[in-house]
């Protein structure tokens, strides 16, 4: 099991676990990576819509300004090409008192908020609150970034993504991972299948 945990800057805590099984008889088995942050007082951006690609940046199809939310990004790389699923889910809030609308979006070798549509591959969000989920072929090398956003103005908060596929998968320092205290790195080998595996 890899456990790693950072301290960013804004002080947000972010959980990564990746886990990969090994036996003698098969090469490995899928790896889950799972992280964790808050979209709550981040940078907002006039969020992209929904589609596989998108083709449209939010409120351009009624010629409004669309929806600017906070923002959260995930960089990392997967070590073999295949498909992954993607995961995000909400926690509620206080004030609402169920979970927020979350929104992902998944960008290939880099990633600007003013420029929305380029390099996007593929958004999708949920209206009911809790969880988001759709599956993108990844390329083994390649950079990605995760966008953790919400569907509306009100929709932010905590989140825990879930990053799961054949490859290992491995978070990319940005600048803020620079500067961040790195607090807990744990690496293992589960060897038999009766060792548990617990996500926190």
């Amino acid at each position: 099991m890899l456990e790693t945990k950072f301290v960013q800057k804004s002080l947000v805590i972010i959980l990564g676990l990746g886990l990969a099984a090994f036996t003698t008889a098969k090469p490995s088995e899928a790896s889950v990576f799972t992280y964790q942050g808050d979209t709550t007082n981040q940078t907002s951006w006039r969020r992209v819509a929904p589609g596989n690609p998108p083709t449209l940046i939010s409120g351009e199809k009624d010629g409004n300004l669309g929806m600017s939310v906070p923002y959260s990004v995930f960089d990392f790389k997967v070590d073999q090409s295949g498909s992954y699923t993607i995961t995000g889910i909400s926690q509620a809030t206080p004030s609402q008192n169920r979970p927020w609308d979350i929104f992902l979006a998944l960008y290939q070798d880099s990633f600007n908020p003013n420029q929305q549509l380029t390099n996007v591959l593929i958004a999708d969000t949920t209206t009911t609150g809790g969880t988001v989920e759709f599956s993108q072929p990844l390329s083994a090398g390649q950079e990605y970034f995760l966008v953790t956003t919400g569907r509306r103005v009100s929709d932010f908060g905590v989140f825990n993504n879930t990053i799961s596929g054949s490859g290992r998968i491995v978070a990319v320092p940005e600048s803020d991972f620079m500067s961040a205290m790195l607090m807990t790195v744990g690496v293992g080998l589960l060897l038999s299948k009766g060792i548990r595996r617990d996500i926190e």
